[in-house]
């Protein structure tokens, strides 16, 4: 998992996370609005926020290679998921400040019609941080293809496991070498 914390004096702040499932073979996207402002320690707190000031969202490895793309790119990726209750929108793109990049942005936008709510989060990541959500993006990735390759090797000796020997050995088809040599007797070839 990798978090990011962005809280602000403004007390208008966002936290987000983003988490490999291995079982699910997704990453889920986790968002958060900052709760509450110190002014002494200039620390935000992000923790008991009502279900309004949350928001998830689960990113296919499509999607995932998606954001890894608009790193590389500073380019732009966004997508729509929707069903009966939940309808999200999320938009990965570069960062802009008076005309020049200053890092990446991240928003998150859903609507659920069962709790009867709308709920915006945006997030700015510096090149640092964006680089850092790359190579976890890249590792994710890894390990997608990994677990898929040893998955399907792991299915695949067993099929082959399964197989009786006697439904081995009839299924064997040998080659007999021919006895007749096919060399031609001049080939060209000095030795």
């Amino acid at each position: 998992m990798i978090q990011f914390y962005k809280p602000n004096a403004k007390n208008t702040g966002s936290a987000c996370s983003f988490s490999y499932n291995k079982k699910e073979k997704a990453l889920w996207v986790n968002f958060i609005r900052q709760v509450s402002w110190n002014p002494e320690t200039k620390n935000g707190t992000f923790k008991g926020a009502a279900p309004d000031k949350k928001a998830y969202s689960k990113f296919s490895v499509t999607e995932l290679a998606g954001l890894v793309h608009a790193i590389e790119t500073n380019g732009e990726f966004g997508n729509f998921h929707g069903n009966k209750e939940r309808n999200t929108t999320f938009k990965f793109s570069p960062y802009m400040r008076e005309g020049s990049q200053v890092g990446f942005s991240f928003s998150l936008n859903q609507s659920n019609s069962a709790e009867n709510m709308k709920k915006s989060f945006i997030i700015g990541f510096t090149f640092a941080e964006g680089r850092m959500l790359k190579e976890y993006a890249i590792t994710v990735l890894k390990n997608y293809f990994t677990d898929s390759i040893e998955s399907n090797q792991f299915d695949n000796s067993k099929q082959n496991n399964s197989t009786k020997p006697q439904q081995k050995a009839e299924k064997k088809v040998e080659n007999v070498p021919s006895t007749q040599d096919n060399t031609p007797e001049d080939d060209g070839i000095p030795w």
